[in-house]
């Protein structure tokens, strides 16, 4: 008896697995809030551009690729079944109206209350789901452990960034402040740590390698730390990120990355994992020089984690997990290749833009940084789009 396959519409094929229609609403997110970034920073309309870049960057754009990255590898971790797609696809569609409501809400101020309400169900529906898959995981799972921890306080974030909203006559931004660090540390950079040195050991086929029993205990302590300080006592934040570049440089060097890497897939996920501690370390110094001498540097520190390893190991493993799910062989072509070296130009242009504007210079280089980041996003959709929305078979 033969069994024919049978072929999905294009509909059906685009949410059958998860990270599909996450990373595509990820991509377009990334596009449209960038795009409309720039002329509210320079006051061309009348909105709160600070809040715009960062809520969109966290909830909006990285939790869209977290999230499809995560339903896909989460179960695979623990020995589970797959999540079914009735359960992935209820997030999604919140995480949809979550990023449709916060657009609308750039000239329609007060659903900026809904948006937030919005990603809290999604990101509860998201605990709930890995917390069950935890409680049946018969393996090892310090890994699992961390990442709920760190998805928790991205809800925690989420949850500050609504209290910001709220008026308040003394003038304080502390819920806005430690929304952004609970966001960016405890939650974008720590749950991409914890899958970063869970896989890019496994990609590289370094099977020798145990972690630091206390490393993801260590770094989520150091990054609590920085998230309070940075508002107590901001003089002492380039010690505590100092030292944290130091535990994770310690780290790397246990795992002995087969680095320099002649396969693309590979030494991106390197290059990303290499940045953890250099932006750690390059961020000390800034913060030293803004506590001590008065410099400010537009958010260099930051910046230099969101883009140096976190936008770089998620395009690396972004393209990975597209091209393996796919069917497509596991390789970047010279197209592939040069989106991988473009991403290194959007970091030098952000941290060309905090030179320039620490100076006074904002234009143009705020205008050439935040363009760089739209053409890498246009030129990954360009190359890969198809294959991640369809399937596309590549040459």
């Amino acid at each position: 008896m033969q069994f024919t396959q049978v072929k999905l519409s294009k509909r059906e094929y685009f949410f059958a697995q998860p990270h599909q229609p996450f990373f595509a609403l990820g991509m377009i997110n990334a596009l449209i809030f960038m795009a409309l970034f720039i002329p509210a920073f320079r006051g061309l309309f009348d909105t709160n551009a600070k809040f715009l870049h960062a809520y969109s960057m966290i909830f909006l754009i990285f939790t869209n690729f977290f999230l499809g990255f995560l339903f896909t590898t989460f179960p695979r971790f623990s020995g589970t079944p797959p999540i079914e797609p009735r359960r992935y696809l209820m997030v999604f569609l919140l995480n949809f109206l979550a990023s449709l409501v916060f657009l609308i809400g750039i000239w329609v101020p007060f659903l900026w209350f809904v948006a937030p309400i919005f990603m809290v169900l999604s990101l509860t529906l998201t605990l709930k789901e890995f917390y069950g898959i935890y409680q049946k995981c018969m393996m090892p799972k310090q890994d699992q452990y961390w990442l709920i921890v760190g998805i928790g306080s991205g809800a925690i974030s989420n949850l500050l960034f609504l209290l910001s909203l709220i008026p308040c006559s003394c003038k304080s931004t502390v819920f806005y402040d430690t929304a952004v660090n609970f966001g960016i540390y405890l939650y974008l950079i720590f749950v991409a740590l914890v899958v970063a040195f869970r896989m890019v050991p496994f990609f590289s086929h370094v099977m020798e390698y145990k972690k630091s029993r206390f490393l993801y205990a260590s770094m989520f302590a150091l990054f609590l730390l920085h998230s309070f300080v940075s508002g107590i006592y901001p003089k002492a934040l380039f010690l505590i990120d100092l030292i944290a570049a130091l535990v994770v440089a310690y780290e790397i060097k246990k795992i002995n990355l087969p680095f320099p890497n002649k396969e693309p897939l590979l030494w991106i996920l390197h290059l990303a994992l290499f940045w953890l501690p250099t932006a750690l370390f390059l961020g000390s110094i800034t913060e030293f020089f803004e506590s001590f001498f008065g410099w400010y540097s537009f958010k260099l520190p930051l910046h230099l984690l969101a883009l140096g390893f976190l936008m770089t190991v998620l395009i690396g493993f972004g393209t990975r997990v597209t091209l393996g799910h796919s069917g497509n062989a596991l390789r970047v072509d010279r197209a592939g290749i040069l989106i991988f070296y473009f991403t290194q130009i959007v970091v030098l242009g952000r941290i060309m833009f905090s030179l320039a504007a620490s100076f006074g210079h904002v234009a143009p280089m705020f205008d050439i940084s935040a363009t760089l980041w739209i053409l890498l996003i246009i030129a990954w959709l360009w190359k890969y789009f198809e294959v991640l929305a369809f399937g596309k078979r590549l040459p």
